[in-house]
């Protein structure tokens, strides 16, 4: 696994150098990355989005099977296992698309963070900093950006200034700086947590709450899930929060086109049933014959 994550941050770590180099701003190369990657797990996105839509789509079913096997509690997991792969139903949602972001985010956090020179990584700091030595703090990004390296350079000098912040400090560092110093990166891990609710609220706006054990967990780990991230932020580089927040910024444009490709889900109640009929306009209108146009001319020859 170490030679996996190692080969993560090296790509990463190019990656944002590339774009360095057309971008000149690392607060914004942060950004174009979390692009990147984002439109690379589209597919994955909209393959999840598209199961969890299914599952609200069977609630109707789901509900009659819990109804129908409940003094039946082996029978009714069978049904609803059968039900559920034949809709092609997950209510696992989006959030698998975030489980498989998680080795990105760790590997980034490992790149934009501070990482402690050793004699192995020595060589290679080295090229940016010289005269720094061993048990010396430095951005980990120094590890694995190549020979000649903008970036690396910018880093090494210390510009990762973005709307106010150091992208290689922590809201941590910064609060012990003082409360104005820390304002922005607080704003910044509100934003992150807000943004993954809202992205939550859109996606099952007027939608019936999904029952069952499956559902009941998979709600618990989408309120519980934000709270985490946003806690365990405050020690984090200020790079990642900024990776994590313009991510689930993505995620809910990506959302509303999806819902504008396949329409957004109608309530979990009325699927199953047959459309309901137009409504008329006004009580009774529904069952008011419309006068044929050969009444009119009669009655016109009554009064002649």
């Amino acid at each position: 696994m170490g030679a996996i994550f190692n080969a993560i941050q090296q790509a990463l770590a190019v990656l944002l150098d590339l774009i360095y180099q057309v971008v000149p701003s690392f607060g914004l190369g942060i950004v174009v990355l979390t692009v990147l990657v984002n439109l690379a797990l589209f597919p994955l996105t909209l393959k999840q989005t598209r199961a969890t839509r299914a599952f609200q789509a069977i609630q109707p079913e789901i509900k009659r099977i819990q109804k129908e096997y409940k003094d039946r509690p082996e029978e009714m997991q069978r049904e609803l296992m059968r039900v559920q792969k034949e809709a092609g139903a997950s209510p696992g949602g989006c959030l698998v698309p975030l489980l498989v972001q998680m080795p990105i985010w760790y590997a980034l956090f490992r790149v934009l963070g501070l990482a402690q020179v050793t004699e192995a990584i020595l060589p290679q700091v080295e090229r940016f900093k010289p005269g720094v030595s061993i048990g010396d703090m430095v951005p980990g990004i120094l590890r694995w950006l190549p020979d000649g390296s903008a970036l690396g350079q910018a880093v090494a000098e210390g510009n990762t200034q973005f709307l106010g912040m150091n992208l290689s400090w922590s809201p941590a560092q910064a609060f012990a700086e003082g409360l104005v110093t820390a304002l922005p990166y607080l704003f910044m891990i509100v934003l992150m947590v807000a943004t993954q609710y809202i992205q939550t609220w859109h996606s099952t706006y007027g939608q019936a709450k999904p029952e069952g054990p499956q559902a009941g967990a998979q709600q618990a780990m989408t309120k519980i899930m934000p709270l985490f991230i946003g806690f365990i932020s405050w020690n984090f580089p200020a790079g990642l929060v900024l990776y994590w927040a313009t991510g689930n910024l993505f995620r809910l444009g990506q959302q509303v086109v999806i819902f504008k490709i396949d329409g957004r889900p109608t309530p979990a109640a009325a699927n199953g049933d047959k459309a309901a009929p137009a409504q008329p306009s006004e009580p009774g209108e529904g069952n008011r014959k419309k006068p044929q146009p050969s009444s009119k001319k009669k009655s016109r020859r009554r009064r002649s």
